[in-house]
């Protein structure tokens, strides 16, 4: 506790030095001194990165567009973060910069060159490594193929925002861009916090006597982690040791249904499900009772977070017991009861932590844990351009942050096409490192994950050991 006290009051000390120098300088969240850690091990490549691509059909107003870029970066601070080190402490300055739009003609270029002039920009920006401390940590690429057909990326860096803020972005992006063709004041309302505010409020919390307990809960969590043996490294190239790839995996509507009435009738959620058929796959396949898995958690309890873009999710480890060939029925009570626990504690003091972290390993992916399991329930309304159609791509995966994560996304909430959304079921990818498994063995674990979610609606009694 003294240790902790010392390290508060130094801080204080910092920060009210810094804003006598009239510089807006504010400390790290707990999420992001957990991705500030895991950004130096990346050597440079851009790892923890959140794209998203979209292809427009019909007229673009460009000024508009631009213009609807710098009005959120002015709205949201957090588009506007850069990172520096003073005196040892790693701290956020909000700075007044504009948006980051590169516009690239393609048009001049014959109609079959196009595509994959395009694709080959999109690789080319999702591989440029972002300069936390220069900025800027979020970047648009827009190509122009012709007058009616265009491709955005919007690329931005995972310390300054997460999955949720992204369908903040689109929703305020669309309504800003549509009142500005038609020249009027943008829409939105102010927001109800501050980015600067939630920092200094969450940092100012969390402390004492709060930071101690949670750094007790999850000092005990990890002390008790059990070792667990990965198939053997491969291929390791220890310069690039992110690499990978990904699968695709489908539920569709029926089976879907089919897993929420089942989750209710078992008094858990459709996440603790996925949860422990994620969990007894792994299981299966690497012949262990115990495991660890890493999961995110949104952290907006509050109204007035809801609008606020950030990196407010943190990442939990949940530790699950799969001893004693219990039944799935059983397996679905212990991981309720682990996880609303680590619910309760949502805040990792990640730097406290460092010590107790359960993979000492030197090329470790993650610290944390070696597999993640993400399920993505919050809204992503499709974009709404006027005289435009819209289409949500793919872009390519090279790299992985687990040895082994899934992320599972409802069709119905998370679609941003306006033209094709998906009624029903849930989308998901396999991300994968690269050093440890191929396209062939994820391929089978995905064949066990569609096994075990028609078993255990099937036989919630069966033991785990019936296969």
């Amino acid at each position: 506790m003294r240790v902790s006290l010392i390290m508060d009051d130094k801080r204080e000390r910092l920060l009210n030095l810094l804003k006598r120098e009239q510089k807006k300088f504010l400390p790290l969240t707990p999420a992001q001194e957990r991705l500030w850690r895991m950004e130096q091990g990346c050597k440079g490549r851009p790892v923890y990165i959140i794209p998203g691509a979209i292809r427009f059909r019909g007229e673009l107003n460009l000024v508009a567009f631009r213009r609807s870029l710098d009005y959120l970066v002015e709205r949201q601070e957090v588009l506007r973060i850069t990172f520096t080190v003073v005196q040892q402490q790693v701290l956020q300055v909000l700075t007044s910069m504009k948006a980051a739009l590169t516009v690239l003609d393609l048009e001049s270029f014959p109609p079959s060159q196009r595509q994959s002039l395009s694709q080959n920009y999109l690789v080319q920006e999702l591989e440029t490594p972002f300069d936390l401390s220069c900025g800027p940590l979020f970047r648009t690429l827009l190509l122009r193929l012709s007058s009616h057909d265009w491709i955005v990326l919007f690329n931005l860096h995972n310390i300054i925002v997460d999955g949720w803020s992204m369908g903040i972005f689109y929703e305020e992006l669309s309504q800003v861009y549509d009142a500005f063709c038609k020249g009027l004041p943008a829409p939105l309302s102010p927001l109800g916090l501050r980015y600067q505010d939630f920092v200094r409020e969450l940092t100012s919390e969390f402390k004492g006597t709060r930071l101690a307990e949670a750094t007790a809960y999850w000092r005990r969590t990890f002390q008790n982690l059990p070792d667990l043996t990965l198939p053997p490294v491969r291929n390791r190239d220890l310069n690039n040791s992110h690499n990978g790839g990904s699968l695709d995996v489908r539920i569709d509507r029926t089976q879907t249904i089919a897993l929420q009435t089942f989750a209710q009738s078992q008094r858990v959620t459709l996440f603790m499900v996925l949860l422990a058929v994620f969990s007894i796959c792994l299981h299966r396949y690497f012949q262990v009772e115990k495991l660890v898995i890493a999961t995110p958690t949104a952290n907006r309890d509050r109204s007035d977070l809801e609008g606020l873009m950030g990196l407010l999710v943190n990442v939990l480890v949940l530790p699950i017991d799969l001893r004693g060939n219990p039944t799935y029925r059983t397996i679905l009570s212990r991981i309720r009861a682990v996880t609303v626990q680590a619910y309760a504690h949502p805040q990792v003091p990640f730097n406290q932590l460092l010590p107790d972290l359960p993979f000492p390993e030197p090329d470790a992916r993650n610290p944390l844990a070696h597999f993640l399991l993400a399920y993505h329930g919050f809204s992503l309304k499709p974009l709404a351009f006027p005289n435009l159609e819209m289409e949500s791509l793919k872009y390519p995966i090279k790299t992985s942050r687990y040895e082994l994560g899934l992320h599972l996304w409802e069709n119905t909430k998370t679609h941003l096409s306006s033209t094709s959304a998906e009624h029903g079921g849930l989308s998901g990818t396999f991300f994968y490192g690269s050093a440890r498994f191929d396209s062939v063995m994820v391929e089978q674990i995905i064949s066990k994950f569609q096994q075990v979610l028609q078993q255990m609606i099937a036989q919630p009694d069966a033991c785990l050991s019936e296969k």
